[in-house]
């Protein structure tokens, strides 16, 4: 069928209330990812020193979210958004200019603590979570509108002219 494309892009466009929401609200994000990062940690062979709390940022929780919900419709995982995009362009889309930024995904857990777990449980994943480089964050989850998987994005990055830590 020609529509199944057409019709999938045309999802991602819906506003984002129409999808499924799942993201905690964001003190609760804060809290559980800092005190993460509150404590030294192994991520696979390497240990890692406690880092300073990040600072939730709508800029980037916006645009966490319109991935998640362009994950969602797709029904599928990629750090490639809509059109080829990358993490660089889709911050920029958002009016976010970084130094530096990453990006973990997930698709699956039920809850922060479930998507949490997940992420300290793969060494790159974890490795994000801990760089004491990146100081500011936003989280989204959406879930898909028939399966109600849900896809988790949080994107980390420090703003261009912030020192990095």
């Amino acid at each position: 069928m020609r529509l199944a494309p057409v019709i999938l892009a045309l999802l991602t466009l819906l506003p984002f209330a129409a999808w499924p929401a799942c993201t905690p609200p964001a003190a609760l994000v804060e809290a559980g990812l800092n005190a993460l990062r509150g404590q030294a940690r192994a991520c696979g062979s390497v240990r890692w020193p406690a880092a300073a709390p990040l600072r939730w940022q709508p800029l980037l929780a916006a645009s966490a979210h319109r991935h998640a919900v362009e994950l969602a419709g797709q029904d599928r995982l990629s750090h490639v958004g809509a059109g080829g995009t990358s993490l660089r362009a889709r911050l920029r889309e958002a009016g976010y200019v970084m130094q530096v930024s990453a990006e973990n995904l997930a698709g699956g857990p039920e809850t922060l603590d479930e998507v949490l777990a997940q992420w300290l449980a793969s060494p790159a994943h974890c490795e994000h979570l801990m760089a004491a480089d990146l100081q500011e964050f936003g989280l989204a989850c959406a879930a898909h509108p028939d399966s109600q998987r849900r896809y988790w994005v949080l994107q980390l990055a420090t703003p261009a002219g912030g020192p990095a830590r």
